[in-house]
């Protein structure tokens, strides 16, 4: 094999050997960006080494092609592929590639492991087969939150987090403004295989196509977009086309992708979206997966209740590039005030449709996450950390009463702003370096990824550019490291 696994990678394929034989069925749970490709690989390898055969089922056409070249790339040999007629199908191949719908109208081949991406989609005949299969199952998803996963998959291997990623330099960090918030009010909801519960597409579209909000849209990316790589989702075929037309009037060239376009075309598209001809592309659905080009902003202007949907859209643009500095997401939808930050929705068991919570612990655990959800400076519409109220962008501070939006909104014309320079930033910084220097002979030791917490904590974003620069710690820094140890150990508590 010519690969070498991440240290995440490696903890994800020890989980695995672990519980192998406690479990039949297993679901990985990897961000986007993790690797999953890797770790399938290095999974298919053992088993092909041993004499053994192997399924792998993508959920769409466009993956097939890209995870079998993957997959010769990292070492090894070419699969055959479940497809009528292709060039490469070959069932005598040890190694199969193709996807669920077309395995689920065959007749299953006799293998020792099947592995599927995407585990989060539904398929009613592949979950059948899933549970009555002699051999092991392992799916793979970043998000496997649908409500049914449970009841097929036994075990859950979950080794590394977004946030981790983002920490350890895997992943891009990012930045969220949210300068449109629409009214939702009696917009249906209905029920969708891939991402749950959302909004009714044609409703949305109406609102999220209104002239104001489009608008809003173009003016928001030309001051804050900083003129990057830009994918936007949009609720449906008329409502791309629409900002499509409106984009390219304010004269930035934007294309569009829908279901519709054929793959020579997307490929056209996606060509001239690397070469920095096209700056936008606006989409429908089509680069949720497989589309792994340099992202650098995101226009999320599909409304939508499904958290599964959320974090796929905005891991397009999570993924690292040379001289990225961080993703910016324009979230036009009002989502990142109902479901928070990407790296805030974690769960570590698989959802089960029987699951029970009683009406008490319900409302305990929506209050809970009520109270993480991050809130918008109304100044600049930057989206901060619960309890943060100096933004970090702007300077503007977030008054401290009872109600505190009510009162930023009565004293933004009359308070005088409260900068926070690049110089206090750099100080806090340094002497959060002297606090961790100060702390390597204990046992309370604080780490890199600790410390990158703690100044995220005072000032909403991670720190970037600043120099690395040890000294004392003042009282007053030392002071706010122990709150915050007071306030995790008291939740910790709880």
């Amino acid at each position: 094999m010519k690969l070498e696994l991440r240290p995440h990678q490696n903890k994800i394929i020890n989980a695995l050997r672990r519980d192998w034989k406690k479990y039949r069925t297993h679901m990985i749970q990897a961000p986007t960006g993790a690797g999953k490709t890797a770790i399938a690989a290095m999974i298919i390898d053992g088993f092909l080494t041993r004499g053994m055969r192997v399924l792998f089922l993508a959920p769409y056409q466009m993956l097939v092609m890209q995870t079998a070249i993957r997959f010769i790339d990292y070492g090894l040999e070419k699969p055959g592929i479940v497809w009528q007629r292709h060039e490469w199908t070959d069932p005598a191949k040890p190694l199969q590639v193709g996807t669920v719908q077309s395995q689920v109208r065959r007749q299953m081949p006799k293998v020792d492991l099947i592995i599927i991406d995407e585990a989060h989609i539904k398929n009613k005949k592949m979950l059948e087969i899933i549970d009555n299969a002699e051999c092991h199952v392992i799916g793979l998803s970043g998000t496997p939150y649908s409500e049914w996963l449970g009841a097929h998959y036994e075990n859950l291997i979950k080794e590394v987090t977004t946030r981790e990623l983002i920490d350890t330099g895997y992943l891009s960090d990012f930045e969220i403004y949210a300068p449109t918030t629409p009214d939702l009010k009696g917009v249906r909801t209905s029920k969708l295989n891939d991402y749950g519960e959302d909004y009714v597409e044609s409703q949305i579209a109406e609102i999220m196509g209104d002239s104001k909000v489009v608008g809003d849209i173009i003016t928001t990316w030309l001051e804050k977009g900083e003129n990057e790589p830009t994918i936007a989702f949009c609720c449906n075929v008329s409502h791309a086309n629409y900002l499509t037309v409106q984009f390219n009037r304010s004269g930035v060239k934007t294309e569009v992708m829908t279901a519709d376009t054929p793959p020579d075309e997307r490929q056209q598209i996606t060509g001239r979206f690397e070469d920095g001809i096209t700056k936008i592309i606006c989409n429908v659905g089509v680069l949720v997966a497989g589309f792994d080009s340099d992202v650098r902003c995101i226009i999320y202007a599909r409304p939508t209740k499904s958290e599964i949907r959320w974090i796929q859209c905005l891991g397009r643009g999570l993924r690292t590039a040379p001289g990225k500095k961080r993703l910016i997401i324009l979230d036009h939808s009002g989502t990142v005030h109902r479901l928070g930050f990407p790296d805030q929705i974690e769960y570590n068991e698989l959802p089960s449709e029987n699951d029970g919570l009683d009406e008490v612990s319900a409302k305990r655990k929506e209050k809970e996450k009520k109270e993480k959800l991050p809130k918008e400076c109304i100044s600049c519409h930057f989206m901060k950390d619960a309890g943060v109220l100096v933004c970090p962008v702007c300077g503007f501070r977030a008054m401290t009463g009872d109600n505190v939006e009510a009162d930023e909104t009565r004293e933004l014309s009359a308070l005088k702003k409260t900068k926070v320079t690049k110089v206090d930033k750099q100080q806090f910084y340094s002497e959060l370096l002297g606090a961790q220097s100060q702390s390597r002979m204990s046992k309370k030791f604080m780490s890199d990824g600790y410390i990158s917490q703690l100044y995220r904590q005072k000032f909403g974003v991670f720190p970037r550019s600043l120099i690395k620069s040890i000294i004392p710690p003042s009282v007053k820094t030392l002071g706010f490291i122990k709150s915050r140890q007071i306030a995790y150990a008291k939740r910790k508590a709880r």
